[in-house]
């Protein structure tokens, strides 16, 4: 009998995506070939397994003060490319697609008729109403952008979605890749780690020296190219080894509203703040979840809330969230999904 022939395809703007990947490729390739398609160039985290598609795909650009960059996200568009990437992408040859918010593989398979994919990602779980939203804004644009987003951006026939707490039926709580489940945290560095890529590195290093300048303060930085240092204030080059190395021993971490860091984060019981990205209503839906769940959060960087950091940097540490590793669970419920475990 044949393999079962597997394609795991990734969308690739931010990191949170292809780490998570790092949890489930070894899992995939004991069930089966898989091939890796990845669509969107702004990360800067690696996996082992080869890619065998790359493609342009439809993401944003990181802005300088807290939100996307608009015109770099217009200019980085290429939909004609993504159409005819959709057009050569032949998934019949695959007994199962899983897709994290990709849309070229979304795309080919509404074209081809094809209907063995399963959509394995934190956006599913934005199909249901259960999940937290922010209160409505009146005049808000961003609302029924990012919905019309959940629902059409990578369509597919069915849904597993992962979030903080499994708010439906359908829904996961976070992979943690093992590189994360075999730390040993410690709490009592003093140190805080720092990821907001929607920030300017100099604004950034003058805000935390006015929080508090004896403190070390650890940038993963998505701009620099080369480890500077500003007083306590240390600037590095995003990059999956360090960052991981940093978050082991920090005390805090003050970051964005995405779905990786801070599910990690709180894994590892540290201390968390997050900053949604302003005009990115995913972001401010993660955020208001972790609000519900006690986590401070503040709309962007203001002198108004250097405060309240000072406070919350004093404070204790949580209980770490012993999320169990459901990964294999998982992917028998996605090829459960498409009939394909009697191939197995």
């Amino acid at each position: 009998m044949s393999k079962t022939r597997l394609l795991y395809a990734i969308q690739g703007t931010g990191n949170g995506h292809l780490s998570r990947a790092g949890a489930l490729i070894p899992a995939l390739q004991e069930r089966g070939e898989l091939d890796l398609l990845v669509s969107g160039r702004d990360v800067q985290v690696s996996v082992k397994h080869p890619v065998l598609y790359r493609f342009n795909g439809a993401g944003f650009v990181f802005g300088q003060n807290g939100g996307i960059d608009w015109y770099q996200t217009l200019r980085i568009q290429r939909p004609l490319a993504l159409l005819q990437d959709s057009r050569n992408l032949h998934l019949r040859q695959y007994d199962l697609v899983i897709n994290d918010f990709e849309p070229v593989s979304a795309l080919a398979a509404r074209r081809q008729g094809f209907d063995r994919m399963v959509s394995l990602s934190h956006q599913a779980a934005f199909l249901s109403k259960k999940t937290p939203r922010p209160a409505r804004r009146r005049f808000s644009l961003d609302e029924p952008v990012a919905e019309w987003m959940f629902k059409h951006y990578a369509p597919c026939p069915t849904a597993i979605g992962l979030h903080f707490e499994a708010y439906d039926d359908f829904i996961h709580t976070p992979v943690i890749r093992p590189g994360i489940r075999m730390l040993r945290p410690s709490h009592d560095s003093g140190e805080v780690l720092v990821y907001l890529p929607a920030y300017q590195d100099d604004l950034l290093v003058t805000f935390l020296q006015k929080v508090d300048p004896a403190r070390s303060w650890v940038v993963f930085s998505k701009r620099q190219k080369a480890t500077a240092r500003f007083g306590r204030v240390t600037v590095y080059p995003a990059g999956d080894a360090l960052f991981c190395k940093h978050l082991e021993h920090a005390e805090a971490v003050l970051c964005g509203a995405g779905f990786e860091t801070p599910a990690e984060a709180l894994f590892l019981g540290k201390k968390l703040w997050v900053i949604p990205m302003k005009q990115q209503y995913e972001q401010a839906c993660n955020a208001e979840a972790l609000r519900r769940m006690g986590i401070p959060t503040s709309p962007g960087l203001s002198t108004s809330m250097v405060d309240d950091l000072r406070t919350w940097l004093q404070g204790k540490c949580p209980a770490a969230r012993s999320w169990p590793d459901h990964t294999e669970a998982l992917l028998n419920l996605c090829l459960d999904k498409v009939g394909q475990n009697k191939l197995l």
